[in-house]
């Protein structure tokens, strides 16, 4: 890694240094509304609230990016939901009854996205947590707020 300007930098990437870009009293007395960033729709109060700060408004753009890509989900899996088969239950040989259920291949991948998408909010928390200015994985390839 090398040094531009403060900021260090892998692969053209730009990757923030707490010690170059934040002093220890700015993240300490921003550290709830950088964990509140990450929190799904309290992302909000952090996002219209504190714009003084560079270090709530870098938690609080990459947790508004995080909320988007959220919504995005639970829209598609919401639809995707909406596609139904029907599955026969059969007891002792006997066809007993049927019902319309999604199939697995729609609630499989949506399921394992759902879990990272969890595992990248964590992530997040724990980087503001502990006054880290990590970007998330995934989601920073997606960013919709810059």
């Amino acid at each position: 890694a090398k040094r531009e300007a403060g900021v260090l930098v892998r692969h053209n990437v730009p990757m923030l240094s707490l010690q170059d870009v934040f002093s220890k009293e700015e993240v300490e007395d921003n550290k709830l509304l950088g964990v509140l960033s990450y929190c799904g729709v309290f992302a909000l109060i952090p996002y219209f609230s504190n714009r003084k700060s560079k270090y709530v408004e870098f938690h609080s753009i990459q947790g508004m990016n995080l909320l988007i890509t959220m919504i995005c989900y639970i829209i598609t899996y919401s639809l995707l939901s909406l596609i139904k088969v029907t599955r026969y239950v059969i007891d002792w040989g006997y066809m007993v009854g049927s019902k319309k259920v999604t199939p697995l291949w729609i609630t499989l991948p949506m399921t394992f996205i759902g879990i990272l998408i969890f595992i990248i909010m964590i992530y997040g928390i724990i980087n503001a947590c502990n006054g880290k200015s990590k970007t998330l994985p995934i989601i920073n390839k997606i960013k919709v707020i810059k």
